[in-house]
C-alpha cells in the first residue's frame, strides 16, 4: 500500500468539529522535523516501531499504539525503515470539549494496543471522497475514542486490583528518600492523577499522608534507640530534610521529636546503684 494523502473540503456551515486531513504516509524520512502543526492530530502506528518525542516525555510505540498532538506543539517522530502510520487532523469549537471527555491532554497522549482500530482506519481512508470525506473522518476519530474508552476501563479494572501490591510496595520500601506519587505511578502503569485520586478512594488519605504515616510510625521505634540524633532518623526514615521531618512529625504525633524524646526518657525505669 502506497502514501494516501486526502484533503478534506470545508463545510458551507460551522461545525462542532472541522477535518483536514487523512493520511496514510510511508515515507517518514521526507517530512522535516520537528512537527508542529495549528490543529489537533491522532496518529495511529500501522507498521514498525517509533519512538515519540515531546517536550513532556519520550514514548516507545508500536503497531496498533494511538497518539494525540495538540495545536503548535512541537513533536519528533525517530524510526526505522519500513515505518508507516496514518493520521486525521481536526479543530473546531468542540475538539477540545472532545479531548477533555476522554482525558486526552499533553500529559496524557498515548493509548496502547489499539490494533483493532486499524482495519476500520484503512477501509475508510480508501473509501473517502469529497462527499463524504468529513462524515467519515469524524466516524474514524469517534471510533477510535471507543476503543480508548474500553481500553481504559479494562486498565481501570487490572489496576484496581493492583492496588494492595502498591500498599505491600509502600510498606517495604518507605524509607526510600526518592519515593513519590510519580515513581510509583510509573511503576504500576497508572497517570498520577488516577492514583492520586484512587488512594484516597481506597485509603480515606492522600498518598503523601500515608507514606508520611509510614515513617513518622517507624521514626518512634527509632526514637527509642539510645544516642540517636534527629538528623539520623529523619535519614534512616526517608526524610531528606531534619526540620521537615520534625514538623510532620509534631502534625502527626501531637508533639515534636524532641519533646516525644524527652517523654520517652522520663517514663524509663530508674535503676538502682
Amino acid at each position: 500500500m502506497s502514501d494516501i494523502c486526502q484533503f478534506i473540503p470545508p463545510k458551507e456551515r460551522p461545525a462542532e468539529l472541522s477535518f483536514f486531513h487523512f493520511v496514510y504516509e510511508t515515507e517518514l524520512k521526507r517530512l522535516k522535523q520537528p512537527f508542529s502543526h495549528s490543529n489537533y492530530y491522532v496518529h495511529v502506528v500501522f507498521k514498525g516501531d517509533v519512538t515519540l518525542n515531546t517536550s513532556e516525555k519520550s514514548y516507545r510505540l508500536k503497531r496498533g499504539d494511538v497518539f494525540f498532538t495538540q495545536p503548535f506543539q512541537k513533536y519528533t517522530l525517530n524510526a526505522e525503515n519500513n515505518f508507516s502510520y496514518m493520521y486525521i487532523s481536526f479543530n473546531g469549537k468542540g475538539a477540545l470539549p472532545l479531548l477533555n471527555e476522554h482525558n486526552v491532554s499533553k500529559e496524557n497522549c498515548v493509548f496502547y494496543n489499539l490494533e483493532n482500530i486499524i482495519p476500520f482506519w484503512i477501509d475508510s481512508i480508501r473509501r473517502l471522497k469529497p462527499s463524504n470525506a468529513n462524515t467519515i473522518a469524524e466516524s474514524v476519530l469517534l471510533y477510535t475514542f471507543s476503543f480508548i474508552d474500553v481500553n481504559k476501563t479494562e486498565r481501570f479494572e487490572k489496576i484496581e486490583d493492583k492496588f494492595d501490591s502498591i500498599i505491600d510496595y509502600l510498606s517495604l520500601n518507605f524509607t526510600s528518600n526518592d519515593l513519590c506519587l510519580k515513581k510509583i505511578a510509573e511503576l504500576f502503569f497508572y497517570t498520577e492523577k488516577h492514583l492520586s485520586h484512587l488512594f484516597v478512594k481506597k485509603t480515606g488519605k492522600k498518598f503523601t499522608q500515608h507514606v508520611n504515616q509510614l515513617r513518622i510510625q517507624y521514626a518512634m521505634g527509632i526514637l527509642k534507640e539510645k544516642d540517636v540524633t534527629l538528623e539520623e532518623v529523619a535519614s534512616r526514615c526517608g526524610f531528606s530534610d531534619k526540620f521537615y521531618f520534625a514538623k510532620v512529625f509534631k502534625k502527626i504525633v501531637g508533639k515534636t521529636p524532641t519533646a516525644y524524646l524527652n517523654e520517652l526518657k522520663r517514663k524509663q525505669p530508674i535503676k538502682n546503684e
